[in-house]
């Protein structure tokens, strides 16, 4: 794609196809040409939609506690990322990680910057686990927790990777699309 935008790339489908003589297409030319704009067009949203912005975590963070309610969670140190989650930081170009200040609270942030995108594997299957283990340990007698758990939400763009489970994870990640 190099640096082209979906906007280019339509302006020059366009002056291509102003340029021919309609009479001269057929009706399969047509559709080729349709359909090869259709492809560039869809190559181009995937393209950006898998890649973010370089946004530095104070920002990310500093937007959360704006805009949601991060104060119920509390910061988490690097040993207690390993702890609960099982990730070593060092692995890892930078991260925040929010957990619920109640004993039996289930509520989690967690945003992961990787090197490249291929570390985000092992940061997903992390989390991953951390949601099956959690669940595990709330069935039976924690409905609401479990409830929470099964609503959480896991999304990669870019080299970022977000996990929140809270009431509503869907602000937390709203604000965090926003933001990259």
């Amino acid at each position: 794609m190099s640096g082209k935008t979906s906007a280019d790339i339509k302006g020059i489908s366009r002056e291509l196809l102003g340029r021919m003589d309609p009479r001269q297409l057929g009706g399969s030319a047509i559709t080729r040409i349709v359909l090869v704009v259709i492809l560039i067009i869809f190559m181009a949203s995937v393209y950006h939609s898998a890649n973010a912005k370089d946004v530095p975590m104070d920002t990310i963070e500093h937007s959360l506690k704006t805009e949601t309610d991060l104060g119920s969670m509390t910061r988490c140190s690097n040993r207690q990322l390993m702890q609960f989650i099982g990730l070593d930081y060092s692995n890892y170009q930078s991260y925040i990680y929010y957990k619920s200040k109640e004993a039996l609270g289930v509520d989690e942030l967690l945003i992961v910057k990787a090197h490249n995108r291929d570390d985000l594997t092992a940061v997903q299957d992390a989390v991953e686990q951390r949601i099956a283990d959690q669940i595990q340990a709330f069935s039976g007698y924690g409905p609401d927790q479990v409830a929470e758990l099964k609503n959480a939400v896991i999304y990669k763009r870019g080299n970022y990777l977000f996990y929140c489970t809270a009431k509503d994870p869907d602000q937390y990640e709203g604000v965090f699309r926003h933001v990259i």
